[in-house]
């Protein structure tokens, strides 16, 4: 049994570390493939394929993917490799699959809450609502992602190199994670299964981008659903989702998916400090859950 148990670990050993030498590959072929396919499904149902909307998702993804290589690769890259060198706690094995597995698990509760919080807070809202933005949803709505979010969110990160984790190996956990991320935006898996008991399914996913008044705020989990059952904040797929954040908070243009909610969200919370004339008002709105 003893041999059993350590020729699964070689296995998984081996595995991880071909993954981790192919991950972006995998996620190149991914994201093309699943474009190719999700086109050839509207082409053979005679579905106009929306250009416009394709067109806005991509300027956003490209801005996205522009940041987080100055923000994300250069800036906070440089930062998280002075956290490890100089201030972790341990160092963490990375030729156990283990490691990997306790890591992912802190990694996918942490966004949990992180994506919850984009929810809860206006001024976090305002960035993350371009992803919420499309009428339909497809491999074109997983990258409208918006820049603003490759901002904050590295800072957020630096628990990894802190707790002894090297920040180049916990690339592989996110392109893992984006990847995951690229197949849950799709309608072709209409039926539940047993994996909605675990994973974040596309049926999950597709709650949580409804507009419908039963799934607003629901499952906020990146690639495990484990944490909104633990939270309450699980609802299974029962009705047809509506997509999109309604007419007056549209947005359907490449610029208007630059800015976000921004310049709304500022003009509303200047109004709130003068018609109030206190500063505190104003700054609590850019806090308070979105209406």
């Amino acid at each position: 049994m003893f041999s059993t148990i350590l020729t699964a670990h070689s296995l998984a050993s081996h595995l991880l570390g071909w993954y981790r030498t192919h991950a972006v590959m995998i996620f190149a072929i991914t994201l093309v493939g699943a474009f190719a396919i999700e086109t050839a499904r509207q082409i053979s149902k005679r579905r106009n394929v929306d250009l416009e909307s394709t067109k806005t998702s991509v300027v956003s993804a490209g801005a996205f993917l522009l940041v987080k290589t100055i923000i994300g690769r250069l800036i906070m890259l440089w930062l998280s490799m002075w956290v490890y060198e100089n201030h972790r706690l341990t160092t963490l094995n990375l030729t156990n699959p283990l490691v990997w597995l306790g890591v992912f698990l802190l990694r996918d509760a942490i966004y949990y809450w992180e994506h919850r919080a984009e929810h809860s807070v206006r001024l976090l809202w305002a960035s993350h609502m371009v992803h919420h933005s499309p009428t339909t949803i497809g491999f074109t709505t997983a990258i409208r992602v918006p820049w603003m979010e490759a901002i904050y969110k590295p800072w957020l990160g630096l628990w990894v190199p802190f707790i002894g984790f090297h920040p180049l190996a916990f690339v592989t956990l996110d392109v893992l994670a984006a990847t995951i991320g690229q197949l849950q935006h799709t309608t072709a898996c209409r039926k539940r299964t047993v994996l909605d008991s675990v994973f974040v399914t596309p049926s999950a996913h597709r709650v949580h981008h409804g507009s419908n008044p039963q799934y607003i705020d629901r499952n906020f989990g990146a690639v495990l659903i484990i944490w909104d059952r633990m939270f309450g904040t699980y609802t299974p797929e029962t009705v047809t989702p509506v997509y999109g954040i309604g007419a007056k908070s549209a947005i359907s243009t490449p610029t208007e998916a630059l800015v976000g909610g921004y310049p709304k969200l500022f003009a509303a919370a200047r109004t709130t400090t003068v018609e109030t004339g206190s500063i505190r008002d104003g700054l609590h709105y850019l806090v308070a859950p979105p209406a």
